[in-house]
């Protein structure tokens, strides 16, 4: 299967569709254009971490399309593209994966203290405590209080052992745009280093770049067809296959 190209309505419509699936990327998932520069102006670093940690909390619901990829160190690069729904205000959130192929139609359920994986090679949902380290490899994010798995537009929660400063200011497909980078504190990290691209007209994250010591890019991810506020049905961010076989391991 090539590349796709699909809306997330589109996606959520087709999640039953057959291709093959394996867990071996899921990294990704622990994650979570420009024109001219111009010179830095307006705000300083905290400024801006508070005005997007402000609007990351005021999303009840967000639609959006995660496209980049991945970059092995011997450079070979996976395209990902993965449908994201979620509901902060319940610690909900579901990933629908279009690609790389070898992952197409898993699903992933975070949901408050548990997480689902739905494969849809084998048809099972395997369900893990969400704060257990071995979940998936041990390879999904935890929320404040260590208990939940979750996507968050809060890059100030997300990098806070990381040193913030503000690149640059540019004018950018969503207007002002600030260009964040976050240097890891500590120099042995995989992660040493993340660009964000950031629009003021909302304060959401749309870019981010990982690089490692080297410079080699990591992961570059792109939020793309963003949605906020629709009025998401939970039950529809949590909607599994029915006919799936449930193995529960949490504790």
């Amino acid at each position: 299967m090539g590349p796709v190209t699909v809306t997330p309505t589109a996606a959520r419509q087709a999640r039953f569709s057959l291709m093959p699936a394996a867990l071996t990327l899921l990294a990704v998932l622990a994650m979570l254009i420009v024109t001219s520069a111009r010179a830095q102006d307006g705000q300083d670093v905290d400024a801006v971490l508070a005005n997007i940690t402000e609007a990351a909390r005021a999303l009840e619901d967000a639609s959006f399309l995660l496209e980049g990829k991945l970059v092995n160190s011997d450079g070979t690069t996976f395209t990902l593209e993965i449908d994201i729904l979620t509901v902060p205000p319940q610690n909900l959130a579901s990933a629908y994966i279009l690609q790389p192929d070898a992952l197409a139609d898993n699903i992933i359920v975070m949901d408050g203290p548990a997480v689902y994986n739905y494969t849809f090679l084998t048809n099972q949902v395997m369900v893990f405590d969400a704060d257990d380290p071995d979940a998936l490899g041990g390879l999904l994010p935890t929320g404040e209080d260590g208990a939940t798995a979750n996507f968050n537009f809060d890059l100030g929660a997300i990098f806070a052992g990381f040193d913030a400063s503000i690149v640059e200011v540019f004018e950018g497909e969503f207007g002002e745009t600030y260009r964040l980078q976050f240097s890891n504190k500590d120099p042995s990290a995989a992660i040493l280093d993340v660009t964000a691209l950031v629009p003021s007209s909302d304060w959401l994250p749309r870019t981010l770049v990982f690089l490692q010591a080297d410079g080699h890019v990591l992961a570059e991810l792109h939020a793309t067809d963003l949605q906020v506020n629709m009025g998401l049905d939970p039950e529809f961010v949590r909607e599994l296959p029915s006919d799936a076989e449930i193995i529960d391991n949490r504790r």
